[in-house]
Formats: C-alpha cells, structure tokens, sequence
C-alpha cells in the first residue's frame, strides 16, 4: 500500500516534496503554497481494480489542473473528492461550490480546475476512470463541482457508502471490482444518473443502504429511543420501505436490535461480577426488566442470572 508522508524531511523541502506526492498518487497538478516554512501532509492509496482510493492529510493550500498540465498527462479520470475535515472551494466549468465535512464532489481531470484546501484536511479521493462512470451519468458536463450531502435520500446512501468503503482497515482485493462498481453506480444516482443506472443500481443501492442501517443499529443499539420511526427519519425512507429492506436480508429491524441488545448483555453478564443485572439491561437498551429477562432466557436457555454464573465460571 503506497504511503508519502513530509515528516522526515527538512521543513525548506517539505512542499516540494509534496508537489512530487500529489503529481505522482493523483495526477499532474500545480499546487501553491499560502504561507511559507514547514508544510505536513500525507497521502495513503489503495486500489480497488481500477478505481484508486487515497486518504490524504494536509494542511491549507491551493492544487491547480491547467491546460498544461492536462496536456502533460491527458488521462481521463474524474476525481470524486470526500471531505472528512475541513473545507474545500472547487471549481470547474464555470461552476464553483464550497464543500464541507461529510460531503463530496467530483472533477473532471480532461478540464480546468480549481481546488482551495482550507485549514487542516482530511481527505478521502476515488480516482475513477472515466469510461467506467461516463456511461452512468445522465449529464456528464453537469455533474462536476456539485455538492452531493446527506441532504437527498441518493446522497445520503451514496455519502454512507463511501464512508463504508473508506472504515473498512483493509479492502479485501476479491471485493475490488464489485466496490467499484459500486462506487461507479452510487456517485452517478447521487449525481442524477442515466436510465440505465437507475435501474441497474438499485439492488447495490438497497445493500448499501441496509449496511447503512445495519451499522446505524449497531452504534445505536443501547438507545432505548431507536426505533423504525427514528431510522427511517435518519434514512430519508419510509417505514414500508425499511422492512421491505429487511425482508431482503431475511430478517426484521425488531429482531436485529434485540440480537445486538442481547449480545452484548451476554457479554456484559460474563465480565461484570458485581453489576446488577438491571442496570446491564438498562444499560443494553432494554427498558423493561421483566420483558428482558423472559426474552434473555428464551435466546439463551437460561435466566441472566444463570447465565452469568456459568460463564464466570467458565473464565
């Protein structure tokens, strides 16, 4: 996995350096630096079949794609630009559009453009080839320096499924091609895309968007307020669309929260001697102790109480 980092070198070479990195991990560029001395960032990519995924860290400056770089390396990718931190003003086609944490946007390497880093970044960028997303696109021209937020029901799913991709510590490399499709498909519905993905990106849609809520319950599980409504408002869906995601996967949104509840007050029963079983509940999400102990021993065969007895044991 290729890594650059300005760390080890003296402050007066750090940025030419970093003119080199983003040259060689992106594409020819023309960086600029706004004040002088000591320059840190860091770039980390990863390929995914032919889609290139960098984690960049860096702190304010201005990244420049002119004719002459264009006609330096005339390749024909588009950049699709996820900001974890700080902020960003790109322009492209006459358009330009201030990006902030959790949003993206996508640049067209064939084409001028213009990028403002400010303050302290955190990057993830999608080098995506061309040919792969210009089919899926209903306005290709019209899709660059575009704000795609968690706003719209297709820029939330998009939005959460690169961030899926971008959590994951290592991309397992068998996954590759069907991740970048993925990719592909999702950034061009969040983007207005064609007929055809429209229709064929739907079912990748709905996995993305179950792992969403999937993940979604499982940081949330301890919350006695989770509810279908509290989903769906997070989701942008509606309470019929959910369990029909639900029923795809075999299974029903009530029962996976008990499954998680359940989980980790087993888990919590068999490393907590002293706890009171009520406050393990409570603390799981359950807010009826009567209702949890009859389920408790419905899943597991035997009551709290015993179940903590033998798996302390067991230790």
């Amino acid at each position: 996995m290729p890594f650059w980092t300005t760390h080890d070198l003296p402050s007066d070479q750090q940025f030419g350096f970093w003119r080199e990195v983003l040259c060689e991990a992106f594409i020819t560029l023309n960086p600029t630096r706004k004040s002088r001395g000591a320059f840190s960032g860091s770039v980390e990519a990863n390929l995914l079949s032919d889609v290139n995924v960098t984690r960049l860290l860096t702190e304010e400056h201005r990244v420049i794609r002119g004719a002459k770089e264009i006609r330096k390396t005339p390749l024909e990718y588009y950049f699709v630009n996820m900001q974890i931190k700080g902020d960003v003003l790109a322009k492209q086609r006459g358009r330009e559009v201030l990006i902030k944490p959790h949003e993206f946007y996508v640049v067209d390497s064939t084409e001028p453009y213009d990028l403002d880093y400010r303050s302290d970044l955190e990057i993830f960028s999608f080098r995506v080839p061309k040919r792969r997303l210009d089919p899926l696109l209903k306005n290709a021209s019209g899709s660059t320096a575009i704000r795609v937020s968690r706003e719209t029901p297709t820029g939330r799913l998009a939005v959460d499924f690169l961030q899926s991709v971008l959590g994951q510590p290592q991309l397992p490399p068998e996954a590759g091609e069907t991740l970048a499709d993925m990719i592909a498909k999702l950034v061009a519905l969040s983007l207005g895309g064609s007929s055809q993905v429209v229709e064929t990106a739907e079912p990748s849609a709905r996995r993305a968007l179950l792992g969403s809520i999937f993940r979604y319950i499982d940081v949330n599980s301890s919350n006695p307020a989770l509810s279908v409504e509290a989903a769906c408002r997070r989701f942008h869906i509606t309470p019929r669309y959910l369990h029909r995601l639900f029923e795809t996967a075999g299974t029903t949104f009530g029962a996976t929260i008990r499954e998680k509840r359940l989980k980790r007050c087993a888990f919590e029963l068999s490393r907590t001697p002293d706890r009171p079983i009520a406050t393990v509940a409570f603390a799981c999400g359950f807010n009826d102790i009567s209702y949890f102990n009859r389920l408790f021993k419905k899943t597991f065969d035997a009551s709290p109480t015993e179940y903590r007895r033998i798996h302390l044991h067991e230790r």
